[in-house]
């Protein structure tokens, strides 16, 4: 007999993967590893998904235009894209190196308010509405707090959607400018070279479940060998690239990127 579910997983597994961004974004600012920042904004592959994960990460992006739907229903105003552009909206900081794109833009009370989705199963939204989303995912908290201080917008919400059994919560969120120095002093470290691995074992749970592994702990090639993927390069806080060992603006003598060591 044809064996269906094997062939559906094999042929998630042989999907190409997504090009890797050229920026810090918002949603992987929160990781508690600078070496897994770092490897995402210079472009390295990620290890990919196993079919089961990646259709999850498929069904949240469907929820999301459901919840967004079910918004407007309410008598919402959900402004999904900047007018300005037709696309998603965006702020950006550094020139350009680091970007945050917002799930849509609401006004309450008169003031503007960002809004981010998130899919949930139910023992995690059961853990968002005990603890709230600083505590329960703290991942999220510092995504929105990125993007208010990259936007100037002092608010956001978080609505969340159980897809377990449908129920959902939501959070406001305000800005706290000591936890945006935070990120922004992780940002510093991560495009002046300096970022660190939060493990010295690969073994180490933290790293058996990061996308970068494979690029951290197994040498995994970038797809283009660049000043952004050359080991001796460095961004400065303007948006450009520099090469410490070549002119400073390419890389003849290219070589693969490694983080600091944890000692």
């Amino acid at each position: 007999m044809t064996d269906i579910t094997a062939l559906i997983d094999a042929a998630f597994s042989k999907r190409k993967q997504d090009k890797p961004r050229a920026y810090i974004g918002a949603s992987g600012i929160g990781q508690a590893c600078d070496a897994a920042i770092a490897f995402a904004f210079r472009g390295y592959p990620d290890t990919p998904p196993d079919p089961k994960l990646a259709r999850i990460f498929r069904d949240g992006h469907r929820i999301e235009y459901s919840v967004v739907k079910d918004m407007r229903e309410a008598g919402l105003h959900v402004m999904e894209t900047d007018p300005m552009s037709g696309k998603q909206w965006r702020f950006e900081g550094y020139g350009g190196l680091v970007m945050g794109n917002a799930d849509g833009l609401l006004e309450i009370d008169g003031k503007t308010v960002g809004l981010e989705i998130k899919s949930m199963n139910d023992a995690k939204h059961k853990e968002f509405v005990k603890k709230g989303v600083k505590s329960s995912h703290p991942q999220y908290y510092d995504q929105m707090q990125f993007m208010m201080g990259l936007s100037g917008i002092q608010r956001f919400v978080l609505v969340a959607y159980n897809k377990n059994n449908s129920l959902y919560h939501h959070e406001f969120i305000d800005f706290d400018d000591f936890r945006y120095a935070f990120l922004t002093a992780k940002v510093e470290r991560v495009i002046s070279n300096k970022a660190e691995k939060i493990s010295v074992d690969e073994t180490d749970w933290r790293c058996r479940g990061c996308f970068k592994r494979d690029a951290c702990w197994g040498g995994a090639m970038p797809e283009e060998m660049t000043v952004r993927t050359c080991g001796n390069s460095y961004a400065t806080e303007d948006g450009t690239w520099k090469c410490e060992v070549c002119d400073g603006q390419a890389c003849s003598d290219w070589t693969l990127y490694k983080p600091i060591d944890r000692s």
